[in-house]
């Protein structure tokens, strides 16, 4: 059940690597945090695997990779894994498969029309469920949880309550929509609203905006994915700014092994 000396071991192996510091010059994420924030992930990460019950990470996922700020530090904490990096933009696709190794894989506007065709032991979404409106997080999310090996899991980041307070200081989105989106959240508990055209990637052409949930429903919606647990959720988790949820295998109902004698 524990597994406090493997994720232990990863950690003590990622604090003695050093941490490619290139950036691509197409890399919309670069800023001050670039390199503490990729941190953060391996901190939260890290926090998921004690919660889970993985001992081993073989195979891992990272949706949307971006141009690897964070692929570029799990590489380190997971030395002998396989990495596959997802998005829709193929520039940072392609930046991740010959930068970091990892194998490139462009994604869909829709995400299930995607067939991973593996199963990955860690699934790392950071940022993405910030982006998409109820029904296409909770379609993804399941979607997603079909790729996970027996003890799998995903770690996903979500605009929580504390992103109200963001907001007023780094806006996410235009005013009038923000204030539309603060409406359907204190009413429904999940409000989101598309980005203007020109606030979007050039590389989608459909629904893409700004979400904001609240943490029990981020846990009522995945509470409908069959077949997982849900190990963990931290407000402010990555980075001091998005929630972490953390679901995965084996199912909340797994019996224990004396239960099938």
């Amino acid at each position: 059940m524990y597994n406090f000396d493997y994720v232990h071991g990863l950690l003590k192996a990622y604090e003695t690597a050093t941490v490619d510091r290139r950036i691509s010059p197409n890399d919309t994420m670069n800023n001050e945090w670039y390199f503490d924030v990729g941190r953060s992930a391996v901190e939260v990460i890290s926090v998921a695997l004690i919660a889970s019950q993985l001992r081993a990470v073989e195979k891992v996922l990272d949706l949307p990779c971006g141009h690897g700020r964070v692929l570029r530090h799990l590489v380190h904490l997971f030395p002998g894994a396989e990495f596959h990096a997802c998005d829709l933009d193929k520039d940072g696709v392609d930046y991740c498969a010959t930068t970091f190794g990892a194998r490139p894989l462009l994604s869909q506007e829709e995400l299930t029309a995607i067939d991973f065709g593996t199963k990955y032991d860690l699934i790392w979404v950071g940022s993405l469920f910030t982006h998409t409106d109820q029904n296409v997080t909770k379609r993804w999310a399941a979607h997603l949880a079909r790729f996970l090996s027996p003890q799998g899991i995903v770690v996903g980041t979500f605009h929580g309550r504390w992103c109200q307070h963001v907001h007023k200081v780094v806006p996410y989105i235009g005013e009038e929509r923000w204030q539309e989106i603060l409406q359907d959240y204190s009413s429904l508990g999940y409000g989101y609203r598309d980005y203007l055209s020109e606030e979007s990637h050039q590389f989608i052409s459909g629904s893409y905006g700004v979400s904001l949930s609240k943490p029990h429903l981020t846990i009522q919606n995945l509470e409908d994915i069959p077949g997982i647990r849900i190990y963990l959720y931290l407000e402010r988790g990555w980075a001091d700014h998005q929630d972490v949820a953390v679901f995965g295998c084996p199912g909340y109902d797994e019996p224990w092994p004396n239960m099938l004698k």
